[in-house]
């Protein structure tokens, strides 16, 4: 790599790293504003409603705000087999690094080693970071019951286009991954729904992790919250919700890439897509990789985890 490519993916990280930082102060206050029930939060909800029953902002029939049971089948089907070469090409990306604890025991469940994420469904950091959380994962278990869906129409980068874990299920020989959908993308009155409540060993990592010294007090309690092991962090997404075609303001009626634009540019090494989405799966199969003493050695030994490793 040349010096211009080195300092041109520096630039790209520090900017994502600053605006990650901003974006997990804004997600603070707005969960703030919905757990107190926020008259603001009425505000904005009525505002939409008035705006989306206008007219005004109908989803493009391209776009669409639900997916079919055949387009949910198929970019499933994409997502969880993403090509080993194209992974191995992507490399480390040019997302931001993981954050790794001290001296912390590894996170065990039934003898295996144990990853939690913590989230809601109206989150579009949420919805940026399931796309390579899905990734990573699918090389060392299998997922079942993975549901497509867009973030809140009532929140910054509006209708980004993800998944949900919520009901979903995983299997593992090497590791046991328990998410943790909080909310709906769905409001009900002044908040969202509630869909999953974290067990109170859950809400511990939360409160132990998502917090100084990994995260400024100003960001703590921030969505995603991702504890791999308790050897490394994720809090906040890795990459921009912009960069699957969603805008950073509030604008009920945008809708970005849809979920089969992302997942056939997933396979396309050169694509801006499979350069933040994959390289974050790659930094997430290495920390991975770490909890499970490096099993399967075929996912642990390529290309793509020994490159994801320089993000640790």
């Amino acid at each position: 790599m040349g010096k211009a490519e080195r300092i041109r993916r520096m630039n790209a990280r520090e900017r994502i790293a600053a605006q990650q930082a901003a974006a997990r102060r804004a997600e603070t206050r707005r969960r703030m504003m919905l757990a107190g029930g926020s008259v603001l939060g009425v505000l904005v909800v009525v505002i939409v409603l008035i705006i989306v029953k206008s007219g005004g902002n109908t989803p493009p029939a391209a776009a669409g705000s639900a997916a079919s049971s055949a387009t949910t089948a198929s970019v499933t089907r994409e997502l969880t087999s993403v090509p080993a070469s194209t992974l191995n090409a992507v490399g480390k990306g040019t997302v931001n690094p993981l954050i790794a604890t001290k001296g912390q025991k590894v996170l065990l469940s039934g003898g295996k080693p144990e990853v939690v994420y913590m989230g809601a469904e109206y989150c579009p950091y949420c919805a940026a970071e399931r796309w390579a959380m899905v990734i990573a994962l699918s090389r060392f278990g299998r997922f079942s019951g993975l549901h497509l869906i867009r973030s809140s129409n009532a929140d910054i980068f509006t209708n980004t286009a993800t998944l949900s874990f919520y009901k979903s299920s995983y299997t593992s020989n090497y590791l046991v991954f328990k998410p943790v959908e909080m909310y709906s993308e769905q409001r009900s009155g002044s908040g969202y729904a509630t869909l999953q409540t974290p067990t109170a060993a859950e809400s511990a990592l939360m409160s132990t992790y998502d917090g100084p010294p990994y995260v400024p007090s100003t960001d703590s309690g921030s969505f995603p919250f991702v504890d791999i092991g308790n050897q490394y962090l994720i809090i906040g997404s890795q990459y921009l919700p912009s960069a699957l075609g969603t805008t950073p303001s509030v604008n009920p009626g945008h809708f970005g890439l849809t979920w089969t634009q992302i997942a056939s540019d997933l396979r396309n090494p050169a694509s801006p897509i499979a350069q933040d989405i994959d390289g974050a799966a790659n930094s997430i199969t290495a920390a991975i990789c770490k909890i499970t003493k490096n099993a399967p050695a075929s996912v642990c030994s390529s290309a793509a985890a020994t490159a994801g490793a320089g993000s640790l």
